[in-house]
């Protein structure tokens, strides 16, 4: 499949100056027709919207990317192209991207195109710089003066989205949004512990979306990305039956094809209900979006740019709640083996990562949690305020310190949330996310493609053997809630350990009395 045709400003602003020279607003089947007649490219309605919208509204002064055609073309389009995709996602974001990181980054662009590898490499002068800037309608941003103005903006922009959304029920909002997972990481903080050889600061990430109304009462299938084809511990097993979808990458991350995917089973999943749609505009969204438009009971709308982690429902403690209760599980799965004087970090496998995952998912991350985050969020109005309730895991981080003998154990907070975990950048322009986002965006110019043999796995153990009985499980999705009946036993058994564990120390100490 084609990659889909990106977007320039020069083109957003012929649409935006068409539309304000017409004597009555046109149509988006108009704007459609008449883009597709002069660009020879259709647009989504979706896109139209976004175009018209108040984020452009910088195209219609007289500083305008237009004067581009009149400085000329770049040299090294392919490597601008990139470039300025790297640079508008993270610019998005609120990071911080100086001229000299600029530079730094096209070097790096060139040495990974192919069609430059027989051609000397330029100097990237700052002339280059400032031409490169110029074509792009790229200027310095103020971080102090402007920061006032940036969540004006913002907030100009909310305002229309909650206007929107309130011509809809809670059921009826959606909001969807990705991010990191470093799946198997122990607490400790080293490379290798004094007390207990061989453990390490492991970081396999995994990378997952989620999906959610306002209510709570519908929670998609969480689809994991991995950077394997099919994981050992996955290869016969129906991940659909267990509750969640699998892709992968060699990024483990989000791409166009992924989205469109998504957008694809999203759309099946609602059926003719009318609902609305939120989510940030990565530019894998945006091209998802395209290769696969929503039908018209489906409006989606985008967030307000360097503003998501402010209004994002799922960046406001649902995904945070998830990750908690996710590590909850890994720390008892930890606690067991260590009380055994077992590893851990040779036994676990994704297999166990993704039970883990949709139980937190389905049963421990409470609807009233993910309603306060949407109050939060400020998309759906809060008629009371609702706290945000998250497990205390510090006695059980403790256990697993103690009964792994871990002596330099990282602060509970880092273990809880990774600063490298978020697939969000904050003020910086380097990091997981900037070098990710810069290596997906010149694998998709380069045309190279993403085929890799199981060998490339996602983890280290071998599965041990499932019974047939949960073969059956796993092979017909029909059984799934024989499944979620297991897990609530599970829950049960797990319940029941613990508190014979404490009984156990307690009748201990009384019997030393």
């Amino acid at each position: 499949m084609a990659p889909p045709k990106r977007l320039s400003d020069v083109q957003r602003k012929a649409l935006r100056d068409w539309v304000h020279s017409q004597s009555r607003r046109p149509t988006q089947k108009a704007c459609i027709a008449w883009f597709q007649a002069h660009y020879n490219h259709r647009l989504s309605q979706s896109t139209v919207s976004d175009i018209l919208s108040p984020q452009y509204h910088y195209l219609d002064s007289e500083c305008n990317p237009s004067s581009a055609t009149r400085k000329g073309i770049g040299q090294w389009q392919d490597l601008e192209a990139i470039l300025y995709e790297w640079h508008h996602t993270l610019d998005c974001k609120g990071a911080y991207i100086s001229g000299e990181i600029l530079i730094e980054k096209a070097r790096q662009i060139w040495s990974s195109l192919p069609q430059y590898r027989d051609q000397p490499p330029p100097a990237f002068s700052s002339g280059w710089l400032h031409r490169f800037k110029q074509r792009y309608n790229i200027k310095q941003r103020t971080y102090h003066g402007e920061a006032g103005s940036v969540l004006e903006d913002a907030e100009e922009g909310m305002k229309a989205i909650r206007t929107i959304a309130g011509q809809y029920n809670e059921d009826d909002i959606y909001n969807m949004d990705e991010t990191g997972l470093f799946w198997r990481m122990p607490p400790s903080q080293s490379l290798s512990s004094v007390n207990r050889p061989g453990i390490r600061k492991d970081k396999t990430r995994i990378s997952m979306i989620c999906c959610v109304n306002a209510s709570g009462t519908d929670r998609l299938p969480i689809w994991v990305i991995g950077k394997a084809h099919k994981p050992r511990a996955l290869r016969n097993i129906n991940t659909s039956a267990i509750g969640i979808r699998w892709q992968w990458n060699k990024n483990a991350w989000m791409n166009q094809i992924i989205m469109r995917e998504w957008l694809l089973e999203f759309y099946q999943h609602i059926g003719q209900r009318s609902i609305l749609l939120t989510m940030d505009n990565l530019p894998a969204h945006l091209s998802g979006l395209e290769l696969a438009p929503p039908p018209p009971n489906i409006r989606i709308c985008w967030l307000p740019k360097n503003s998501t982690s402010r209004y994002q429902p799922l960046d406001q403690g649902i995904i945070q709640n998830l990750k908690i209760y996710y590590r909850k599980q890994w720390l008892r799965y930890m606690l067991s083996h260590y009380e055994r004087d077992l590893d851990p970090l040779e036994s676990v496998t994704i297999l166990d990562c993704i039970r883990w995952l949709v139980r937190s998912w389905h049963h421990d991350v409470l609807s009233s949690t993910i309603l306060a985050c949407f109050y939060k969020s400020t998309l759906v109005p809060d008629p009371i305020q609702l706290p945000v309730e998250a497990p205390d895991l510090k006695p059980l981080y403790k256990k697993v310190q103690q009964s792994g003998n871990l002596s330099d154990c990282m602060d509970i907070s880092f273990f809880l949330n990774p600063a490298e975990e978020s697939q969000e950048p904050t003020s910086s322009s380097n990091g997981m996310f900037s070098e990710v986002l810069l290596e997906q965006l010149i694998t998709e110019a380069s045309g190279s493609t993403d085929i890799y043999s199981d060998d490339l796995d996602d983890d280290t153990a071998e599965p041990a053997p499932l019974p047939k009985p949960q073969d059956a499980l796993d092979a017909d999705a029909s059984k799934a809630p024989i499944l979620r009946s297991l897990e609530r036993l599970e829950r049960d058994l797990e319940g029941e350990i613990i508190t014979a564990r404490a009984q156990g120390t307690l009748d201990s100490w009384l019997s030393n009395v």
